[in-house]
């Protein structure tokens, strides 16, 4: 009886919690009879091979699957039109003549990359390193001979990983098999090789890891050649960081061109290829020369907050290296993207500052060459600002721009006309010109409609509705959603990485309370993103998440709908409704997480409580389908753990898989003890119903029992650990029914 009591109470709190901001906006179907079902395969199947032999995903960057050839008349432009993309340099064999773009070929054996970082700082919680980004020199290499036959094209990448938080330099590559639209790769393509073959997937390897200081200077080479009669690749680089140079060749990759082949052949020279003509035999990926910067692999984003910096592409010609001809300021090779970067140039170099980031040509294709400075500042300093061109604000194009911890914007643009907005929750949104300041008015009633962002402790008070961050008069932020978050905040990448969360706060201590916070529902309706929806087969609004980071400090209370859906492009990144990360002291008391595939994910996060809260299968789930009951990934989940010194207790478990702490870290794979305490001994407690402080006329006095949690799955086995997928310990002291006062506030 109490068994059926407690399903009855979950069913009916559920109504209640999907009956708030959703019912606001009725979410339409999504029609997915145009989706490329091909692509769609191949994408989940490229990622389930890595799964499968245990490579992390941030060991490949993965091609951009989702792009459509883009022309004019029969000149080939980037594939992508807006951000989040591959912002930097991109060559595509284009230039202008008397005002017309003209396409031609221009090959080389040798690309080369140099980039200059005054300053950098970027974060994204979702991928495998927050503040981590890649710059990567692409090109695709022709006339590779394999078994006799030169036919063959590969995608050949030279990575280097910069973590801006550790300043480390480590290098990568990466080989694609671009010579038909099945991207597959045999096991017998190479005569030898440094790193690891991944057939049918890919080749990657690892090369060294280096500390570098500000200002530093990173040359990337890709070098093509024959050696002993085999097509061949070399990976190179050099740096210049602190007075020292470092340089060499990681890698060096030679194809099985004279496989069964007389003792007299010899393969072709291989040739990296821009075309402004034609695509790669994939269909629609171009070929084009590219140094950008993006997400840390995977196909993920990330979001740029400050970076000083130049670029110069070039190629090869007669011994010496040559500025490419003319450029765009994107990339269209590769699935990783940015944010947050505003490109501009003088001669044949690219000068990167923070920024919008918009597509256009730069040299040698853009007619406007004059650059402008825009500088100001918003207040509050948290606010949001986003830039589209011309005389009136298009939130349909337009671009995110980051500002500096006081407020402050400066970047550089192509000399034109330009319109912003500066918006924040609880406040007056602002259209503005560039190059004023703007001063936002407070106003409650407008309640929240943008994210709720704070990166220390001033900037908590600017999204609080009261307090002063002290133990006793602590910051609150509460629960005043009135209408979908705004639009301009649904921008997510074509591997469906979302660009903004709900609430991120960060390097911040003071104390706060997030009490009956909003679901942070958000409608898309940009018609940019919608194809990307029915690709991925998801449906057209969502719930944005909840992530702290680096904090300390922090209740979350009786929020009664968090929720919100992952792409299963991202399996494998640390994806969650409410993501812990590097934090410490934080309580999840009292709240409902109607979960769609992730609740709770915790990081390196000691002294975390987790108590009293409700984790149930959404009724919207969008993937009822599930890949594997041992997979995590696509199947709702309740917490997963990869922390320790945690305490989760006296919670309802009514999900998928309830709950998640393997032996290895989801951020390097390596093996990793993660102890927590799943239960405190068995005691029972006593609840009065209160309102505003006062008891319930009538109330009755409720005894209930805590000790562990309720699982639904619970098969009298002791410690429950959901089959093993709770690698250590687990829960002694399971509960057989859960009552929690949680619904009768």
């Amino acid at each position: 009886m109490k068994k059926l009591l407690v399903i009855l109470v979950s069913m009916i709190f559920i109504a209640i919690a999907f009956s708030t901001v959703t019912s606001q906006a009725s979410p339409a179907n999504v029609d997915s009879s145009h989706i490329n079902t091909g692509n769609t395969s191949k994408l989940l199947n490229m990622e389930n091979q890595l799964k499968s032999k245990g490579i992390p995903l941030k060991y490949a960057s993965f091609p951009a699957y989702h792009t459509d050839i883009k022309k004019v008349g029969n000149v080939i432009e980037p594939s992508y039109s807006s951000a989040p993309a591959p912002m930097g340099i991109g060559f595509y064999g284009t230039k202008d003549v008397n005002g017309h773009l003209t396409g031609y070929n221009l090959t080389t054996s040798s690309v080369m990359a140099s980039i200059q970082i005054n300053n950098l700082s970027d974060f994204y919680l979702l991928n495998d390193g927050s503040t981590s980004m890649t710059f990567q020199l692409n090109s695709i290499l022709t006339n590779v001979t394999l078994f006799g036959n030169s036919n063959y094209t590969f995608w050949t990448q030279n990575v280097a990983f910069y973590s801006a938080r550790t300043h480390q330099l480590e290098f990568l590559d990466n080989i694609w098999n671009f010579s038909s639209s099945a991207i597959s790769i045999s096991s017998n393509v190479f005569h030898s090789y440094d790193g690891h073959l991944v057939a049918p997937t890919f080749y990657y390897d690892i090369g060294p890891t280096i500390t570098v200081t500000y200002p530093f200077t990173l040359n990337l080479y890709l070098n093509s050649t024959v050696v002993n009669r085999d097509s061949a690749v070399y990976f190179n680089y050099s740096i210049n960081s602190g007075n020292k140079v470092t340089s060499g060749s990681y890698d060096q990759v030679l194809f099985n061109s004279t496989y069964n082949q007389s003792s007299s052949f010899v393969a072709k020279n291989p040739e990296y290829l821009a075309s402004g003509t034609q695509v790669t035999p994939t269909g629609y990926i171009p070929y084009d020369f590219e140094i950008m910067v993006g997400g840390p692999g995977g196909g993920s984003t990330t979001s740029m907050y400050n970076i000083n910096a130049t670029m110069n592409l070039m190629y090869k010609k007669s011994g010496k290296y040559y500025n490419v001809p003319s450029a765009y300021d994107v990339a269209s090779e590769t699935g990783e993207t940015s944010e947050g970067i505003s490109v501009a140039w003088h001669g044949e170099t690219a000068y990167l500052s923070p920024g919008p980031s918009f597509v256009y040509g730069m040299w040698n294709i853009s007619e406007n060459n004059v650059m402008h400075d825009y500088k100001g500042k918003i207040s509050p300093s948290n606010a949001f600002m986003f830039v589209s061109e011309g005389n009136n604000f298009n939130a349909d194009s337009a671009a995110w721009s980051p500002l500096s911890l006081n407020g402050t914007y400066n970047f550089v643009l192509p000399s034109n006309q330009y319109s912003a907005e500066a918006l924040m929750s609880y406040h007056n949104n602002e259209f503005f010109t560039l190059g004023s300041n703007v001063n936002l008015k407070y106003n409650m009633h407008k309640g929240i409609y943008t994210p709720l962002y704070a990166f220390d402790n001033s900037q908590l008070k600017n999204i609080s509705m009261y307090g002063n961050g002290t133990v006793n008069n602590p910051y609150v932020l509460f629960n005043s959603q009135r209408m979908p978050v705004n639009t301009l905040f649904e921008e997510f990448n074509d591997y469906a990485f979302p660009v903004f969360s709900g609430v991120l706060i960060m390097n911040t201590n003071a104390s706060t309370v997030m009490y009956k916070m909003p679901s942070m529902f958000i409608d898309y309706s940009n018609p940019v993103y919608i194809p990307f929806l029915s690709f991925y087969g998801l449906p057209s609004y969502n719930f944005l998440n909840y992530e702290i980071y680096n904090a300390s400090n922090i209740t979350i209370l009786k929020s009664n709908d968090i929720s919100g859906y992952f792409s299963y492009s991202l399996s494998g990144f640390p994806v969650a409704n409410l993501l812990i990360w590097n934090s410490t002291r934080i309580l999840v008391d009292s709240n409902i997480f109607n979960v769609m595939d992730s609740g709770i994910l915790v990081y390196k996060s000691p002294n975390i409580t987790v108590w009293g809260n409700y984790f149930i299968n959404a009724p919207q789930t969008y993937n009822s389908t599930f890949y594997d009951a041992t997979d995590i990934w696509g199947a709702p989940l309740g917490i997963a753990e990869y922390s320790s010194g945690d305490t989760i207790y006296n919670n309802y478990f009514n999900v998928e898989i309830t709950a998640y702490s393997p032996n290895y870290s989801i951020y390097s794979g390596n093996p990793a003890i993660y102890m927590n305490r799943w239960n405190i001994s068995r005691q029972p407690a006593y609840m009065v119903h209160y309102f505003n402080g006062f008891p319930l006329s009538g109330s009755i006095i409720y005894t209930y029992y805590q000790g562990g949690n309720y699982w639904y799955n619970f098969n009298g086995t002791i410690p429950y650990n959901d089959y093993g997928l709770i690698a250590y310990g687990g829960d002694y002291v399971p509960l057989y029914y859960s009552f929690f006062y949680y619904f009768f506030y």
